[in-house]
């Protein structure tokens, strides 16, 4: 007759189940994760789309001047008729909300949604988008904070370095409007991004994932496994990488006029 204090399992076989159970639900969860970040990144390149239709259609309609990348406007509103002031209204996204469907699920999403419940809403929706304008090469960066401000004396030792109407742009399918940005690691979002070269180098020449601070790589937030979201001028989508946009003939047309990918901004022949 079989002992019935035999029967059942053994300890050894119970610690071989547990174990099999955990990394099958490990394979599982990184499987959910994947599958999350996929659904996000997606969401972005959709709102990236509306974002950069938009920006389109306020070109079309100031025939085809695009929006400063930053500039303090007067007339700019929140969401009640209320007046903004500077910097709230220089920074683009109460400037181009009229002409973007909303501003939940276009500017802001994925997290940064939260941001119109703070007391200070207005302030952080202008400095807290998802995605960084170009400012400084596309539209012209008119800020007092400026790396490369569009004033006559400038205008005049560099020449128009800037982009100020769509049909500038030699590739506008290749030329960076708008890239998923970040003001710190771990943060998302911010108003702006800047090029890996002006004047000078402004990039960091350590990898992304590396970086310690946001501007070591122009606020370029490479979140999605290494690459950004990046909507161009002729409105279409791409996931770029970051050897991809140390490109300059990603962010100025004047590099894409001369076939530069290693461009700098120099003052013009006197």
């Amino acid at each position: 007759m079989k002992n019935p204090l035999k029967s059942g399992f053994s300890l050894l076989e119970l610690l071989v189940a547990i174990a099999v159970i955990a990394g099958l639900s490990a394979v599982g969860l990184a499987g959910v994760r994947k599958m999350m970040e996929r659904c996000h990144c997606l969401v972005e390149m959709n709102a990236s789309r509306n974002l950069i239709a938009g920006y389109l259609n306020h070109a079309a309609e100031n025939c085809g001047r695009v929006l400063a990348g930053y500039r303090s406007d007067p007339s700019v509103q929140n969401f009640e008729g209320k007046p903004l002031h500077d910097p709230i209204n220089a920074r683009y996204p109460w400037r181009l909300a009229p002409n973007v469907p909303k501003i939940k699920g276009v500017m802001l999403f994925n997290g940064t949604e939260s941001v119109l419940n703070q007391p200070d809403r207005d302030y952080m929706v202008s400095v807290q988008p998802n995605m960084g304008i170009n400012a400084t090469l596309v539209g012209g960066h008119f800020g007092s904070g400026s790396p490369l401000p569009p004033t006559p004396r400038i205008l005049e030792v560099y020449g128009d370095f800037y982009l100020s109407r769509t049909n500038q742009a030699k590739q506008p399918e290749s030329l960076v409007v708008f890239a998923s940005a970040r003001s710190k690691p771990g943060a998302v979002g911010y108003f702006e991004v800047r090029p890996p070269q002006l004047t000078r180098r402004v990039w960091n020449t350590t990898s992304h994932k590396k970086a310690v601070s946001a501007i070591d790589h122009g606020f370029v937030d490479f979140r999605w496994r290494g690459r950004a979201v990046v909507a161009n001028l002729a409105g279409n989508v791409e996931l770029l990488d970051e050897e991809d946009l140390r490109d300059m003939r990603r962010w100025s047309h004047q590099a894409q006029d001369l076939d530069l990918a290693d461009f700098l901004i120099i003052p013009k022949p006197q």
